[in-house]
């Protein structure tokens, strides 16, 4: 009896080290679910929240039905548009779409059958000064969505300007809002993600805005502006957060008290993977759910601008699956004796390999031990 104990003692010390942990959190497989059994993808937001989440819109096992024609775009009430027609903030988001699923936006093709290079017209957008064509938008989201697509697509241009006129239309107590009016936490959010992309070049603005959401924020973690605490201004200014300092969040730097922000954030979130608009609902909201996700999917995976750079970067240099043909060993000739030493081999299994060594003199030494005891 004392033998089967001790083997399968060992035994299990040995799976143990064998066996690979999933370190998929349980908040993310609820996100995932809720996506996975509602695939029906209404726009573009709903397609950058399911990338940022790790699901692929473009892999067929998905499932995911987009609500949304690259082919023939609309705007938000519907009508079709052109894409010369969009103000810059619109036409960025379709760009970090389209590098989202793996499609490229340089070469577009529309359905009277013509091409489009989408990243030539945003650049069209920006003047000499760095100032966007924000159309009938405002120039906080348009010039922050403009900075994420440029740091998607094209890694050589030149932020800075961009993010000077952001510096500049940041408000007195360190927020951004809608047209120079009604500074909060969403705008705030998206515009800190933005100026994060110019490393610390606008610290002094960042630690402005930052300065802001901490004099905003409530004791539960939660950014109330004036009108409470809701899911969607929560999730862009964590969001924000994330993308500039995503280990000071999970380390407590944001805390309000022991309130921190993403925890307060996943309050919201309901039985079916949903997040409702307010803390005071069992029911899920459309809007609040997209953000929240998008938000629950940085926390996780890291940051959405990386994610979807290092897709858009894959489809333009795809990886060559096909494995390395074996070079011929170098001859051996009478006057240069043959190299006996050991060659390691290079595959992209070394941590298996590694692991199986490993459980080998695990096993071994088990062995030994039992028999010894016996």
């Amino acid at each position: 009896m004392k033998k089967l104990m001790r083997f399968t003692v060992a035994l299990a010390l040995v799976c143990a080290c064998i066996v690979p942990i999933n370190a998929q959190s349980s908040t993310l497989a609820k996100a995932q679910s809720y996506w996975l059994n509602n695939n029906e993808l209404s726009g573009l937001d709903a397609v950058l929240a399911v990338e940022s989440l790790g699901l692929d819109v473009e892999d067929e096992k998905n499932n995911f039905t987009l609500n949304y024609s690259f082919e023939a775009p609309t705007n938000s009430y519907g009508d079709e548009i052109t894409y010369e027609e969009m103000d810059a903030g619109y036409l960025a988001k379709n760009i970090m779409a389209l590098a989202a699923i793996k499609s490229d936006p340089a070469k577009l093709k529309l359905k009277d059958g013509s091409t489009i290079n989408l990243i030539d017209l945003l650049k069209s957008k920006i003047d000499e000064n760095g100032n966007v064509d924000y159309g009938s938008a405002n120039p906080e989201s348009s010039t922050a969505y403009t900075m994420f697509a440029l740091a998607i697509v094209d890694e050589s241009y030149n932020l800075d300007k961009l993010g000077l006129n952001l510096t500049e239309m940041q408000l007195s107590d360190g927020s951004w809002g809608y047209n120079g009016a009604w500074g909060g936490p969403d705008i705030t959010g998206w515009a800190l993600a933005a100026l994060s992309l110019c490393n610390n070049t606008y610290q002094a603005s960042i630690d402005k805005a930052l300065a802001y959401l901490a004099s905003i924020q409530i004791d539960n973690g939660g950014y109330n502006s004036g009108f409470g605490v809701n899911c969607n201004s929560q999730a862009c200014a964590v969001w924000g957060i994330l993308e500039y300092d995503i280990q000071g969040v999970k380390n407590g730097t944001y805390n309000k008290g022991t309130g921190n922000p993403y925890d307060l954030l996943l309050q919201f979130m309901q039985e079916d993977g949903s997040f409702g608009a307010s803390l005071d609902v069992d029911y899920g909201n459309a809007y609040a759910t997209v953000q929240a996700a998008l938000t629950v999917g940085v926390y996780e995976n890291g940051s959405l601008i990386d994610n979807i750079k290092a897709q858009y970067d894959e489809m333009l240099n795809p990886k060559n699956d096909q494995p390395e043909p074996t070079p011929a060993p170098a001859p051996v000739t009478p006057s240069t004796p043959a190299d006996k030493s050991i060659t390691s081999v290079k595959t992209g299994d070394d941590a298996v390999i590694a692991l199986t060594v490993s459980s080998l003199i695990i096993s071994g030494g088990m062995y030994l031990f039992i028999r010894k005891e016996s």
